[in-house]
């Protein structure tokens, strides 16, 4: 399994300030494995999470620091909702996504059926 960006930011600023995952998750008002969760994006990164680490690391970490944080935690809530597809849809997507996981590219046909598809907002 792999850490999110938040996830990163975080233990590398626990580790830089020698602080536990168990005391920021009490600080968070969560438990240890929720938050352990949210680090590796099995759990949802909410707004709410992103101000308790932040106000959690204020009285460690500086002004750039802090701002990684926010930035990578923004990064790690990009999600893709697909509730609203039907079943065989939400495959391709898990497969798609899988695929890139693993370090496989797109093949140039996906590629340019992608770029052809009107952006949001167009």
């Amino acid at each position: 399994m792999r850490l999110t960006p938040f996830g990163e930011a975080a233990r590398l600023l626990r580790m830089r300030f020698d602080v536990s995952l168990k005391a920021m998750a009490e600080a968070m008002a969560i438990s240890s494995a929720h938050l352990s969760g949210i680090e590796y994006g099995e759990k949802r990164l909410s707004d709410k999470h992103i101000e308790a680490a932040l106000a959690f690391f204020a009285e460690h970490a500086d002004a750039k620091q802090l701002h990684q944080l926010r930035l990578a935690a923004e990064r790690s809530k990009d999600v893709v909702n697909t509730a609203d597809l039907d079943s065989d849809a939400r495959g391709l997507v898990a497969a798609f996504a899988r695929r890139l996981q693993e370090g496989s590219a797109p093949t140039e046909e996906i590629r340019q059926w992608l770029q052809a598809q009107p952006k949001k907002g167009d």
